[in-house]
Order: C-alpha cells, then sequence, then structure tokens
C-alpha cells in the first residue's frame, strides 16, 4: 500500500485559474492565459495539472523541454505548448519538434534558422533579454536577429521577455526599465516588418502588479498553484493599491505512521544521535525522507501535522523515514494520516512556512517532491 501522497484540489486549480483570467481580461479581452507547467508543474504533477488546466480554460501550457511538451501532446494532442527553455543538439530533433501547436522561444539565429525549416512548422516566438541576462537578446545583437531574419522571410508570430526581480522588492523601478525595454524591442520588430505579434511577457508577480505587462498573453506558474511568489508581491499589492487577489493552495502532501516506539528518557533518535529524549516518548515513523523531497534541513527543525496538532521531527531525517514526536498525541495509531503539507482539522503547514525553516522558496520546496509519488486529483 502506497503510504505517501500527493493531492490536488481540482476546485482550487480552477479557481486560481479564474482569478489570473479575471485580471488579464481587464486590460485585454482576448489575451491568453498559459499554465505554467514546467518541472513536472512545479512538483504537482505535469499530465494531472495539464489536464485540469486545460478543463479550466488555460489556453496555453508552458513547459521549459521539448520531453515536457511531447508527453502532454500524448494527451492533448491540440493544445498550444509554449517551450522556453534552451533545446539542446536541436538539428537532431527534427521529428520531434515538427508539430503546428508548439511555440518554441527562440534566442539565437540558428535556432530561428531551423525551426522555420521544418514542416509542419512550430511556432516562433523570440527572446529579448531585457535584463535577466540569461537567454535571448537586445538591441543591436537582437537588430541584427531580426533583419537577418526578415531578409530570409523566416516567420515570426511571437516575442517575449521575462522580469528578473519583480517577485523579491517593493521598489519596482528595475521591472519597469525592463517593460520599457520590451516596448523598445516591440517597436524595433515592427521597424522591420514583424507586425501583429503575441507579445508576453508577465509571469506570476508581474501578472497581479501591472497592468501593462499582461499583454496579450500572462505565463502564470507559481501562482497557478495557489502559492504567492514572494511576501514582497502581496506588500506591493497593497502598496500600489491593486485589490489583493486570493489565491488558493492546490496540493496537500499526506503520508501515514508505519511505525510507533515507547522510548524511555535519555534515548537517542536517529542517524548521528543528534536528538535525546529528555523524557519518556512517544516517537512515531513516517515512511517518507529527503528522497521523496523532504528537506533535510528540517531535521530537529521541522514539524508535521497528526490529528490537528503539531508533531516535532526528531533527529536528522534519513533517506526514506522521519521520526515524529507524537508524545502529546498518545491516542495516534498506526496507519493513521500525517499531513506533511496542508491541512490537518484546522491546523495549516503551509509550503510558505516550511520553506522559512529550512531557509528557502515555496519553489524549490514543492518541487523537490519526488515525481514517482502519486498525484491523487480530488474534488
Amino acid at each position: 500500500m502506497q503510504q505517501s501522497t500527493v493531492e490536488l484540489s481540482r476546485v482550487n486549480l480552477a479557481h486560481n485559474i479564474k482569478t489570473f483570467q479575471k485580471l488579464i481580461r481587464e486590460t485585454n479581452p482576448s489575451g491568453l492565459f498559459c499554465a505554467v507547467v514546467k518541472s513536472n508543474a512545479y512538483g504537482h504533477g505535469i499530465l494531472e495539472i495539464a489536464t485540469m488546466s486545460i478543463e479550466s480554460g488555460a489556453q496555453v501550457m508552458g513547459v521549459n523541454t521539448p520531453e515536457e511538451a511531447t508527453a502532454i501532446r500524448a494527451i492533448h494532442k491540440n493544445i498550444p505548448i509554449l517551450i522556453m527553455g534552451d533545446v539542446p543538439n536541436l538539428l537532431q530533433r527534427s521529428q520531434e519538434l515538427s508539430d503546428s501547436n508548439y511555440w518554441i522561444l527562440v534566442s539565437r539565429y540558428d535556432e530561428w534558422k531551423f525551426l522555420a525549416g521544418l514542416n509542419p512548422r512550430p511556432k516562433i516566438h523570440i527572446k529579448v533579454d531585457t535584463g535577466m541576462g540569461r537567454l535571448g537578446s537586445f538591441g543591436k545583437e537582437l537588430e541584427a536577429i531580426l533583419e537577418k531574419g526578415k531578409s530570409n522571410s523566416f516567420p515570426l508570430e511571437g516575442i517575449a521577455t521575462h522580469f528578473a526581480s519583480t517577485e523579491d522588492f517593493t521598489e519596482h523601478s528595475y521591472s519597469q526599465m525592463q517593460l520599457k525595454k520590451f516596448h523598445e524591442a516591440i517597436d524595433l520588430a515592427k521597424s522591420i516588418g514583424y507586425n501583429n505579434l503575441i507579445k508576453h511577457c508577465a509571469a506570476s508577480a508581474s501578472s497581479l502588479l501591472f497592468e501593462d505587462a499582461r499583454m496579450d498573453m500572462i505565463r502564470v506558474g507559481i501562482s497557478l498553484y495557489g502559492l504567492w511568489p514572494s511576501m514582497e508581491t502581496k506588500l506591493s499589492m497593497s502598496l500600489m493599491n491593486r485589490p489583493s487577489a486570493i489565491l488558493k493552495p492546490v496540493l496537500e502532501w499526506k503520508t501515514k505512521i508505519q511505525h510507533i516506539r515507547n522510548l524511555p528518557a535519555g534515548s537517542y533518535v536517529g542517524y548521528g544521535s543528534t536528538y535525546k529524549t529528555t523524557y519518556p516518548s512517544i516517537v512515531g515513523i513516517v515512511p517518507v525522507g529527503y528522497y521523496e523531497g523532504l528537506d533535510r534541513k528540517l531535521s530537529n527543525n521541522g514539524y508535521m501535522l497528526v490529528r490537528g496538532e503539531r508533531a516535532r521531527i526528531l533527529g536528522r531525517i534519513c533517506m526514506n523515514m522521519t521520526m515524529l514526536d507524537l508524545t502529546h498525541i498518545p491516542e495516534a495509531k498506526i496507519g493513521e494520516e500525517v499531513t506533511i503539507i496542508g491541512e490537518s482539522d484546522k491546523e495549516y503547514l503551509g509550503a510558505d512556512t516550511i520553506s522559512s525553516w529550512t531557509g528557502t522558496i515555496n519553489y524549490e520546496t514543492v518541487t523537490k517532491i519526488l515525481p514517482l509519488l502519486p498525484r491523487r486529483i480530488v474534488e
């Protein structure tokens, strides 16, 4: 029997999508919603989230690799899929990338040339580097690529950029500078003859904060799953007098008590003997460890929920097991549910809280959950 499961709320996912669809339609009634499901849908399960997102009205799927696109395409034959990451070994992927409903971001002329020659041909979007310092180009380099593409009659369907720090600050001059540079790139493309391009630059934080950034499509990742890009984003919305969106977490991660020990005072628990009981203790063992994606920094530092109570993690987290203090929950039994992320009775442990204990971000906390664990859709 599987003793660790990720539960996905269909209702909460639909709510989050509708929240962002309302935002983009305020500025562009025909604006598109792209559900970013890369990296196993931020740990939630790529096929489950893609299917539910399409059912809830998402018009485009956003992925990082062709492999992710292929997995979705096997189930959803016609949905547009935006491939945002760099594609290695491009010359060997003609058959894999020949899909008229793939939208592929290119940063270099050689990528554009190769994709323009495929039949069927994917839709090509050019990436503009407005200040991320990662993929794309700008200025004279971008101009040279566009002019060379136009001289060879290469088609172009879209233009995109990515904000570097919208979610990290409450002062957004750098993001506004990036938006200005993106408009300059759009004007450059128009001057060379590329008109009516699909323009997109807004991810979760910028979709919430900047009306001007929503353009023709928004690419929503972390907030698709009901998680805030950062506390700075929430504060920025207040400072900018933006209506506060209500996001609902999609994921709950649960396991079960596998074994229970009654240990006398003075007993050591776990590898390295880093925890020593100071009173007679009831210790529950759950079959989840760092292999399953539980951060080892939670050792002697974090909690799980049992019967609506916080049960402290004792000792070092093992590869496949974790020990919990159940002394104050003596009625807990073997086989009983334990909540790692989510709600138990009226107590709640969210990805944000767990991330604060480990010194990371909610993105990493959920993305690390082992893909092999079953994802179960609940209503």
